[in-house]
């Protein structure tokens, strides 16, 4: 694409070599990291190709493979919060919907459908899992979103994302999916949607929000509370949980 190269790391399933799957296409699972983070995170301290291998062995879920894209942007740190800058300068949203699929597509053994596509994410991923679904129907079937942020609120990591005031203020707004789902109730019929957070995390009260927001609206959806905080001990540990609940759909 026009914006520059970016890294993404891509887990195949086990039988993608073998001779007997050559015309087999797999559904694919796209994970975002949270922030200050890379393309690393998730394989690395997250362990999801332990989790993926296990799991497909075990036979909970159908054999996929995983996309892991980086996404730093132009704020503090490299934050991006997956979202296109106001200046144009970083264009994480537009390289999760534009450019990593006809990639993916075109290099790998893909199913591309919506049914067979889910994205998760941890922390600034989870927010913007939930606004993938709500900006870009019909890109994925489910989300899966862990620790994650639903109304943004102003900080210094996220002011060269958002811009000067006036406009900054609405950008958050429009990226705030508390705000945005209730027009969004349509887009959301017949998505998978699995949303979870630690009872320690500072996240908490967001979760919660979205939950009862979620039911106010009567947008099917599961939403879980564990114990422990932010770290990645929670998020290996509910890794499962969130990619079991996308992958009910794909078998």
């Amino acid at each position: 694409s026009g914006h520059g190269t970016r890294d993404t790391r891509v887990w195949l399933p086990p039988s993608y070599d073998r001779a007997e799957s050559a015309m087999r296409r797999y559904p694919v699972v796209v994970f975002l990291h949270g922030w200050p983070g890379s393309e690393g995170n998730w394989p690395g301290q997250g362990r999801a190709g332990e989790t993926l291998g296990s799991l497909i062995a075990a036979g909970r879920i159908p054999e996929l493979i995983g996309l892991f894209p980086d996404g730093g942007g132009s704020g503090t740190l490299g934050r991006s919060m997956w979202l296109d800058s106001w200046d144009g300068r970083a264009r994480l949203e537009t390289f999760l919907v534009l450019d990593l699929f006809p990639w993916a597509d075109s290099v790998f053994r893909t199913r591309t459908d919506a049914a067979h596509r889910a994205v998760i994410g941890l922390s600034d991923g989870a927010t913007a899992a939930l606004n993938l679904l709500i900006r870009h129907p019909g890109v994925f079937g489910a989300a899966g979103a862990h620790s994650g942020d639903y109304l943004l609120r102003h900080d210094f990591s996220n002011n060269n994302i958002f811009g000067p005031e006036p406009g900054a203020a609405r950008l958050r707004a429009e990226s705030s999916p508390l705000l945005t789902v209730a027009k969004a109730v349509d887009k959301l019929r017949g998505v998978t949607l699995y949303v979870d957070c630690g009872e320690d995390d500072s996240s908490i009260g967001d979760n919660s929000a979205l939950h009862a927001r979620l039911d106010s609206l009567g947008v099917r959806h599961t939403c879980a509370e564990y114990p422990r905080g932010h770290d990645w001990g929670y998020w290996r540990t509910h890794l499962v949980q969130s990619l079991e609940a996308v992958t009910k759909g794909m078998r």
